[in-house]
């Protein structure tokens, strides 16, 4: 049987914040927390709760559509 690498848990939502270049420094910016906050919800976007997925579509101009198409598919 051949090795098949597993996904990684959350890869949609990491590629979603790295196609709009939203990084720690700008995450930090975003939702006005510390930087091991932010590097946190970048190493693990599961721990972004509904509000700051709403507060990071509002600054950083991302469509509400978009990132619901991300969860859903």
């Amino acid at each position: 049987m051949p090795y098949i690498k597993p996904k990684k848990q959350y890869e949609k939502t990491r590629k979603l914040l790295n196609s709009y270049e939203i990084g720690q420094t700008q995450l930090m910016a975003i939702l006005g927390c510390s930087r091991p906050t932010a590097r946190n919800r970048i190493e693990n976007p599961g721990n972004i709760t509904g509000d700051e997925w709403l507060t990071i579509s509002r600054r950083a101009h991302i469509p509400v559509e978009e990132i619901r198409l991300v969860f859903l598919s």
